[in-house]
């Protein structure tokens, strides 16, 4: 069940030990958001380690504490409580839910809709832009100093969610506490400098390759970019660092719905994006997966084309 902003907090503040967990392969909004909340917890003095089954994005390592993330196998045994941040099932965390599960306390902030409430403490935002907006609340409410280096991870996670706030979905909420992070001295121009203006060579050899690879099914409305293992090799980079590319295939005329499928060791990982008024939290959650309305994901274990067919195949039936 979910919990209000202030039972969930004076729950985490018993705790004198914590351990923040973002999801496995982690991207901005749940970086941003765990960094944020534990230089709060540090500055009421808690003991705090932030968690992640797999690496930074090198485009988010200027957040302040990015460097401090330890590995699963690396965390404690004695955390007073275990918060999952930007989470939206269990399974999500990866190698760290033994970690989770082990805790105590177990609790969850969160924004995803299809959050099934696997904490005892849970604070759900369903539907909110981005847990940073829930994590702005929370430290808001605890009545600190709100630093530049804290407003910075916010703003970074709010903006990697909404498209630097242009997605149809972004809320009042975010930009009110956009507005907020301004006046604590965010330099928003560095932000969208170090996200979408700064690009790594890898990336502008992998965008090359999505256009190549891109294509268009069912009569041009579905845009479709399959890239395999051999295409990350070719770029010099990982399955993990494909942000954003799925909007590559969105921005074509014509185009209601994308899909960005990605060849992982552990499967098949699928970014899907839509246009209102279709969805593809829907088609997302037939495969185990889910998100918001117009931006999910899921993971299918098969060989990719076989996964992208198996979507398009979905798709199709809402089309």
């Amino acid at each position: 069940m979910t919990s209000n902003l202030v039972d969930w907090l004076c729950q985490a503040c018993r705790a004198n030990k914590l351990a923040l967990i973002s999801h496995a392969n982690p991207d901005g909004d749940t970086v941003g958001a765990a960094l944020a909340l534990r230089l709060a917890f540090l500055r009421l003095g808690k003991a705090v380690d932030v968690i992640c089954d797999g690496e930074v994005p090198a485009y988010l390592r200027f957040l302040e504490g990015a460097d401090a993330y330890i590995r699963p196998e690396q965390a404690a045994a004695d955390y007073d409580a275990v918060i999952a941040v930007d989470v939206a099932s269990h399974e999500l965390m990866g190698k760290a839910a033994p970690v989770f599960d082990a805790a105590p306390v177990r609790m969850v902030i969160d924004h995803h809709p299809t959050n099934p409430c696997f904490g005892e403490y849970n604070l759900l935002y369903a539907g909110e832009c981005a847990c940073c907006v829930a994590a702005f609340d929370v430290i808001d409410a605890m009545q600190i100093e709100l630093t530049k280096d804290i407003g910075t991870c916010l703003m970074t996670g709010m903006s990697t969610d909404t498209g630097h706030f242009q997605y149809a979905y972004t809320s009042p909420a975010a930009f009110m506490a956009g507005a907020k992070l301004l006046e604590a001295g965010v330099d928003v121009s560095d932000i969208c400098r170090r996200l979408y203006r700064n690009q790594e060579r890898y990336r502008v050899n992998l965008t090359r390759i999505a256009y190549q690879k891109m294509r268009f099914e069912l009569d041009g409305q579905v845009g479709v970019i399959e890239l395999t293992a051999e295409d990350f090799e070719k770029a010099g980079c990982k399955p993990n660092q494909t942000d954003g590319l799925v909007n590559l295939a969105l921005e074509v005329e014509g185009v209601r719905m994308a899909i960005l499928a990605a060849q992982r060791d552990n499967g098949v990982k699928l970014s899907l994006r839509a246009f209102e008024p279709d969805t593809v939290n829907d088609v997302a959650g037939r495969f185990g997966g889910g998100g918001h309305a117009q931006a999910a994901g899921c993971t299918i274990h098969a060989p990719i084309h076989e996964a992208v067919e198996m979507v398009l195949g979905v798709m199709k039936e809402k089309l």
